[in-house]
């Protein structure tokens, strides 16, 4: 899950009506973000750190006829830009459902027995004022409540709700990961023509979930009646795709809590390696963990992979317990 992606899912959080009081209230300044970030017309410079690596770049975001336009632009090594164009207001992602799930109880079942609310796995915390980026910012800290997930602090801009800094914070209070805008102005004079052209450019594209649903419910070819499942998930973790138990194709499920993601990947391993043999591997980049080793399921050999923002340890729990069911 890269970067942005991950920001876009942190940043999709509640739909309630926005009051004044939303300058005291943790989930009024989530709301007022979530709707800042895609409705807003705005351009500016900001880095990004991970563990030792920082880059600097540009972005420009608008919204034509109800669609939205972004491109970033990359300040640092070879010229890279990336284009989004026609990214409706109104879509609706999966994973979007399922946090709008926690706050309204939308009909959406997880795998959980009794899905519960962020706040029963994170402590949402005002903390005062602060400047950013030249401009008045509300600081608000988002804390884990065990040890499956990192914590959070965000700075908002105080006037639109733009999330304009965001720290992703690991144990011992370590920065894993920050995000700043250096420098922003808001309502730029941006048309179609500023999005045109890129080395890279989408036109964003989703199923709807049902769809989605059902391809990931496909009997698999490689599985020959079964399917595989992730035993066990920290509290609050469910799958992205609703009603998802099992997975029937070698590739990936997607799990978050509403403020975390992670994948986990299973395959039929190729090589010869013996079971005693194996050795399990793990990285860490930033907030990123990538944890694999082999299990043995129905007698074969099986590499599993977990990536995702979550701890070593955590990753390492998910990929033990990956069971193959049957269909």
């Amino acid at each position: 899950m890269s970067f942005f992606s991950r920001l876009s899912l942190l940043l999709l959080l509640l739909t309630p009506a926005l009051s004044l009081a939303a300058e005291s209230n943790p989930r009024l300044l989530l709301d007022k973000m979530s709707h800042s970030f895609r409705e807003l017309n705005y351009q500016g410079t900001f880095s990004f750190q991970r563990a030792n690596s920082i880059e600097s770049l540009r972005i420009a975001h608008t919204v034509i006829d109800g669609e939205e336009y972004e491109r970033l632009e990359y300040m640092d090594g070879d010229k890279r830009e990336i284009i989004r164009r026609g990214h409706n207001l109104d879509c609706v992602h999966p994973g979007h459902q399922l946090v709008r799930f926690y706050q309204h109880q939308q009909n959406l079942k997880s795998t959980a027995d009794d899905p519960n609310s962020l706040g029963d796995y994170y402590r949402f915390t005002v903390d005062g004022m602060d400047r950013v980026a030249g401009r008045s910012a509300i600081n608000l800290t988002i804390s884990p409540k065990d040890t499956h997930r990192f914590g959070y602090r965000l700075s908002l801009d105080k006037a639109s709700g733009l999330l304009l800094r965001s720290e992703l914070i690991g144990p011992k209070g370590k920065v894993l990961e920050r995000f700043q805008f250096v420098e922003i102005s808001f309502s730029p004079d941006l048309s179609k023509e500023h999005f045109a052209g890129a080395e890279e450019s989408y036109h964003p594209s989703h199923d709807a979930p049902a769809v989605a649903m059902r391809s990931v419910a496909a009997k698999g070819k490689n599985w020959k009646g079964q399917s595989w499942k992730v035993q066990w998930l920290p509290g609050g973790f469910t799958s992205t795709v609703a009603n998802q138990e099992a997975v029937a194709e070698d590739d990936m499920a997607t799990f978050t809590d509403g403020m975390a993601v992670f994948s986990v990947f299973l395959e039929r391993d190729s090589g010869k390696v013996k079971l005693s043999q194996a050795i399990e591997g793990r990285a860490q980049k930033g907030a990123t963990t990538a944890y694999s080793r082999i299990l043995a399921l129905s007698g074969q050999p099986h590499r599993v992979t977990v990536v995702g923002e979550i701890p070593a340890k955590t990753a390492q729990q998910i990929a033990r317990s990956i069971v193959l069911v049957s269909r």
